[in-house]
């Protein structure tokens, strides 16, 4: 979000000072003085010599991933071969006929659509692992909300077919036109320019052929799906049209990880809440409640593959489904087993603490 001007970066966002700084009656203007002469003598102070303390950060953060691997070894290694074998799989495919002739994505949306969200959800999926190896258990569980998502869009489009993945692809021109109007409103106080006039008509036009083409109701959320095909044309809507509600507590709980509500500075999946260590404040890295995203990125993108796959149903394609399959399983219960090991620890520290 920010910007070079003159040959130096300006951002509107970051630079930008909390009100309470600007409020005259409660802080004097020598007060922000002077912590302003302040701030700038530590931050020379902070790059004089960073190496020194960002090498002990680092090798503490190396020394703590290294002791979290040998605990989790089993499962994340389970889990980065499902990814990778997803990921093959679903390279393998290409655009064909019967004949074998390639062929444009336009004379096969539902392909087109499924391979995006499946190389979309891979690359959650790594995000996921990312997350997992280095601890943090809750950010995992935010993005796995997202791969969660992509599931259901995938399984949903491949169940209604062409028609639906066409007027998927349509509806970035809904996305754009409201993406422009929002950009034209606040354009000026972010200090940016405003977006020429050849391209504005460029998106208003693309988005009344739209309207034109389907309906106003084309424009409203998830107007992509014709309203005789799902009456309740919500993202729970389609999760109960797919029969993914019954994992909608694991979605909802994944929200907190995302929004700001006060369950999510309470609840904490890297704390667990019967051990010696309930009572702290959560603000880096944990060794625990790695279980929930490392499930749920297995399931999820086993879902999503299975979708692409099934597009193509070779042999060769209905084997390696069953392949994930399979993997998730062995994924699954390999997270329970060292999360329930931790909770075995914990608990005995806990009662032998008690006992003294």
């Amino acid at each position: 979000m920010s910007k070079i001007q003159n040959g130096s970066v300006s951002s509107p966002i970051v630079g930008d000072m909390p009100k309470v700084l600007h409020d005259s009656k409660r802080i004097s203007k020598g007060v922000i003085k002077i912590a302003s002469t302040s701030s700038e003598a530590i931050v020379e102070a902070l790059h004089r010599n960073p190496s020194k303390s960002l090498r002990s950060q680092r090798q503490f953060r190396e020394q703590f991933e290294n002791r979290l691997l040998e605990r989790w070894q089993k499962p994340i290694d389970l889990l980065e071969i499902l990814v990778a074998f997803c990921l093959q799989a679903g390279a393998s495919l290409k655009y064909s006929t019967k004949s074998g002739q390639t062929r444009s994505p336009s004379d096969d949306f539902l392909f087109y659509v499924l391979r995006n969200l499946h190389a979309r959800g891979c690359q959650v999926a790594n995000e996921i692992l990312s997350l997992l190896k280095a601890g943090f258990a809750d950010g995992a569980h935010a993005r796995w909300r997202t791969l969660y998502e992509i599931a259901v869009i995938s399984c949903f489009i491949k169940n209604h077919g062409q028609e639906s993945a066409k007027r998927y692809l349509q509806y970035e021109s809904v996305e754009n036109y409201k993406e422009m109007l929002e950009y034209q409103r606040h354009y000026s106080e972010l200090g940016y320019e405003p977006i020429p006039e050849k391209t504005i008509k460029g998106l208003s036009d693309a988005y009344q052929d739209i309207i034109k083409r389907y309906g106003r109701a084309f424009g409203r959320p998830y107007g992509w799906i014709p309203e005789n095909t799902l009456k309740d044309r919500s993202f729970a809507g389609i999760e109960k049209s797919e029969h993914f509600d019954k994992l909608r507590p694991y979605y909802i709980l994944a929200c907190h990880n995302v929004h700001s509500g006060p369950k999510a500075i309470r609840f904490r999946l890297g704390i667990f809440r019967g051990g010696r260590h309930r009572a702290v404040v959560l603000a880096g890295a944990s060794n625990y409640g790695l279980a929930d995203p490392g499930q749920g990125a297995a399931i999820s993108l086993s879902q999503i593959t299975t979708c692409f796959l099934s597009t193509r149903p070779t042999i060769r394609n209905l084997t390696s489904m069953m392949v994930t399959l399979r993997l998730v399983d062995e994924i699954r219960t390999a997270f329970v087993e060292v999360q329930n090991q931790i909770e075995r620890e914990e608990q005995a520290a806990v009662t032998q603490s008690n006992s003294r």
